[in-house]
């Protein structure tokens, strides 16, 4: 009879490490070529699609008139085609083996085009820059994490990884949008050396008898051993008792539902995911 230690040994050794499949949204920016080099690292042996996008006129043929409307189609087709081969060249340099697709769209379809793509995918990566930069994929990134239904990797301009995470923090709260972040992150939190769950309290209703415990349970008969940490919030921000607890174990990637509120009044009032957009110093996988 096999024991509890060899059952845990035949799935590990059956399962992927991590994913096999991988979506990047790529341009010509440095986060976007940052995440590429993140995805191709924490799937060495997996497949990698980079999409890019080339943008098409938005108006009507009859505004302007159709010869008019035809230049302009054919203007853009060159240069999205100019840009894919630049990003084909840039790609090459690079050493990368991933798959460079094109879609082209009108502005404002970017989140419809990714999470089309997304369907045939383990995860979506978008590169982030820093905060209150211009070039924020917002509208990918929501399409993404609303329509795909792949979780998201939000990665930081400035962070470089040569591995799938070895330390993985995860934002847990009884909510559906925090139970599929931990559902899909499952692949990543069995491969990683260290899992701690944190439970952000800011001592304002009911509280769980046990929080943290239900959720550690699971995973355990997943083969993920995991440590449950209660941190009070104390007034804080709950972006950053995250972010501080992800700095003091040293973890390279956060896990956490994205947007339990509706967006509208995230933008509106504030909210984790909102706030944590604008300020991620490590990874950020999130789910909806």
């Amino acid at each position: 009879m096999l024991t509890a230690q060899s059952r845990k040994t035949l799935r590990a050794a059956a399962a992927p490490k991590v994913f096999e499949d991988i979506l990047v949204y790529m341009d010509e920016g440095a986060a976007a070529q940052n995440a590429l080099a993140y995805a191709e690292a924490l799937v060495p042996e997996g497949n990698v699609a980079a999409l890019t996008y080339g943008m098409m006129p938005d108006y009507p043929a009859s505004e302007f008139g159709a010869e008019a409307w035809i230049i302009a189609q054919r203007e853009a087709e060159q240069e999205a085609e100019q840009r894919e081969a630049r990003l084909r060249e840039k790609l090459a340099l690079n050493g990368s083996r991933a798959e460079l697709r094109r879609a082209n769209i009108v502005p404002g379809d970017e989140g419809r085009a990714l999470a089309a793509q997304a369907l045939y995918a383990d995860a979506v990566i978008i590169g982030w820059p820093k905060a209150n930069a211009e070039d924020q994929p917002a509208k990918a990134f929501e399409g993404a994490l609303f329509h795909s239904g792949r979780p998201v990797i939000l990665v930081p301009v400035d962070h470089v990884a040569k591995e799938a995470p070895q330390t993985v923090l995860v934002a847990w709260s009884t909510s559906r949008e925090a139970a599929r972040a931990v559902n899909d992150a499952i692949p990543l939190l069995r491969h990683a050396a260290q899992v701690r769950v944190v439970v952000v309290s800011d001592d304002r209703g009911r509280r769980e008898a046990s929080p943290g415990d239900d959720i550690a349970r699971h995973l355990a008969r997943h083969d993920v051993t995991v440590e449950v940490r209660h941190v009070p919030s104390n007034g804080e921000l709950i972006y950053r008792v995250l972010l501080d607890e992800a700095r003091f174990v040293g973890a390279d990637m956060l896990v956490m539902g994205g947007y339990s509120h509706s967006r509208t009044g995230e933008w509106l009032f504030g909210g984790v995911t909102r706030d944590m957009l604008g300020q991620m110093t490590v990874p950020v996988l999130m789910s909806h």
